[in-house]
């Protein structure tokens, strides 16, 4: 399908902002052309590292910090219909468990055996160089998802809680337990409390098995049960974000490694911190990235490092290329609020991850409506049929990548997201981000950053 032009030109673009809103705006758009520049930095011989120089340490001052509300997580409003979730029936659970018995029934079985065979057929059509690439990519995602195997449910062996216990108040302990966090390498640091207006996100049944990349005949994960009222009290919410330029490829192999690396890292993280937190006499659980007891999205909402956005991702002020990871405790931390930076009203003129979600996942309504997970509430529909689906055939994280909050800090972004919280400003946002970066991004090639290619 072809993908429309924009009829905007950076002249006629700023002729009809007025006077009004021509100096901050026209500002950005200045400044924008040397950001776009830099955005093509040449990858030779580059290497994964820290993003703590892309992202600073502390909310913008325009980002309002809210009271919690009952009714509301963040800025979504619930609405009840409360439906605990079986973690096996996650989209990427189901893959693993009907690929591996090859149980084709109800929805999930019809839509994952037309990925397999649409993704078979995608593959026997690829050149020999095709190919190699996805070796390569193969190969390093399924690196990463072996520390998922390794971190499976009681497979980690806990160090055990120190007889002698840190006491300190709490206000004091939650500073200097996400100064820890981010010395191990934690970008984003929050903290939720886990209370009954969390009951809808906390699983009921948990998985036990630690893999996505597929699983062994005779696969079965019988689950295990989660208990509640839950033994922690306390959340940490920490993010990491994935290589923005890598995930840029938006789809295929390289996009995959983006993903599946910072995955497999965002395992190890969370055991450093619970074995510090054990070791200071307070006891703590880590969650893997395939063996959780929480549903990391509304978590890390709570826990105010982001609002749900319209791709159901939820996105910091940074973008939603991020992962998040979590440690369990009962130590005494005060917990962090929600926070709100404009994202409802923006997602409503944006609507940028749903033009380019290939699988036409996301809905395009203007307006958020009812809509139904583990609870209902007010946002967008999102096709986790179509979605996983694609992801099987193809892999993608484009939502996350394409969102124009998705870049590193800068004068330029800190004055768009500064923008992007005034309502009447925000389509126009919308139009520079589409003149600048693309209403429909440019993928990154595979010949300039894949890290196997020389």
């Amino acid at each position: 399908m072809s993908k429309p032009k924009s009829d905007w030109s950076r002249r006629k673009f700023l002729k009809t902002l007025g006077t009004g809103g021509a100096i901050a705006l026209g500002t950005a758009a200045a400044t924008a052309v040397r950001v776009a520049a830099a955005d093509g930095i040449d990858p030779e011989g580059r290497a994964r590292s820290s993003h703590s120089h892309e992202y600073p340490d502390v909310l913008p001052g325009f980002v309002k910090h809210l009271e919690p509300q009952e009714g509301y997580l963040g800025t979504t409003q619930l609405l009840g219909g409360l439906e605990l979730f079986d973690e096996r029936e996650h989209g990427f659970a189901q893959t693993v468990r009907r690929t591996s018995q090859k149980d084709w029934s109800g929805k999930w079985g019809e839509a994952i055996l037309a990925a397999v065979q649409e993704k078979n057929a995608y593959v026997a059509a690829m050149s020999s160089e095709e190919k190699e690439d996805l070796t390569w990519a193969t190969a390093i995602v399924n690196a990463s998802d072996q520390i998922h195997v390794n971190m499976r449910y009681q497979h980690w062996e806990q160090i055990p809680i120190a007889a002698s216990k840190l006491e300190l108040p709490a206000a004091e302990m939650t500073a200097k337990i996400k100064k820890v966090a981010k010395w191990y390498g934690a970008e984003m640091v929050g903290v939720a409390e886990i209370n009954e207006a969390m009951r809808p996100f906390v699983y009921k049944i948990g998985r036990t098995q630690g893999t996505y990349r597929g699983g062994w005949p005779g696969y079965e994960d019988p689950g295990r049960d989660i208990p509640w009222p839950y033994p922690y009290k306390y959340c940490i919410v920490c993010g990491n974000f994935e290589d923005l330029q890598t995930a840029k490829a938006n789809t295929g192999g390289l996009n995959n490694i983006s993903v599946a690396t910072e995955c497999s890292d965002n395992d190890i993280y969370p055991i450093y911190l619970e074995t510090v937190i054990r070791q200071l006499g307070w006891d703590a659980k880590a969650q893997p990235f395939a063996n959780k007891d929480i549903m990391e999205g509304p978590f890390a909402v709570a826990a105010g490092l982001g609002e749900q956005g319209r791709s159901g991702l939820v996105v910091s002020p940074w973008g939603s290329h991020v992962r998040f990871y979590e440690v369990l405790t009962n130590m005494p931390l005060v917990p962090d609020k929600p926070i709100d930076f404009g994202l409802r009203d923006f997602c409503r003129v944006c609507k940028k991850c749903a033009d380019n979600c290939p699988s036409g996942a996301i809905s395009k309504e203007t307006e958020p409506a009812e809509v139904m997970t583990t609870t209902k509430r007010l946002g967008w529909e999102w096709n986790a049929y179509k979605c996983m689906a694609y992801r099987i055939s193809y892999g993608c994280s484009t939502c996350a990548v394409v969102c124009p909050f998705s870049k590193p800090d800068s004068s330029l972004h800190t004055i768009g997201r500064f923008l992007a919280t005034q309502k009447p400003i925000q389509s126009a946002l919308v139009k520079i981000d589409d003149t600048f970066y693309g209403r429909f991004p440019k993928p990154r090639q595979m010949d300039k950053w894949a890290p196997w290619r020389v």
